[in-house]
């Protein structure tokens, strides 16, 4: 066995034992009064919350679809950046980036695994 397959082997392991102490935990809090009192409470918060927060929104409502507008255009720009750095990187430029403050950015590349097909 190769020891890249070893390796997702010991992590699916791992995270099969994550998930179920993470299950125990949770059954262990529903049995707690004070807990799911707090619970609700919090719900209800939230709730009251995004109300006063769509109520705002109705009233500046030129500038929610700006902030709208802003979070697509930031996601756009994102993935253009990681494109053209994969890029860089896969044709052996230097990759960096300097901030207004010069601050030099350099990239930081991460592999994911999902499942084929």
């Amino acid at each position: 066995m190769s020891r890249l397959q070893e390796t997702y082997n010991d992590l699916q392991e791992v995270k099969m034992e994550r998930k179920d102490l993470s299950k125990t935990i949770k059954d262990e809090l529903s049995h707690n009064a004070e807990y799911n009192k707090i619970t609700e409470e919090m719900k209800v918060l939230r709730e009251k919350k995004k109300s006063i927060e769509n109520e705002v929104k109705s009233h500046a409502l030129k500038d929610a679809q700006r902030l709208d507008d802003l979070k697509l255009e930031i996601m756009s720009l994102q993935e253009l950046l990681s494109d053209l750095s994969l890029n860089m990187y896969l044709a052996k430029e230097q990759v960096e980036v300097v901030d207004k403050a010069d601050q030099r950015w350099v990239p930081s590349f991460s592999v994911k695994f999902r499942k084929d097909g």
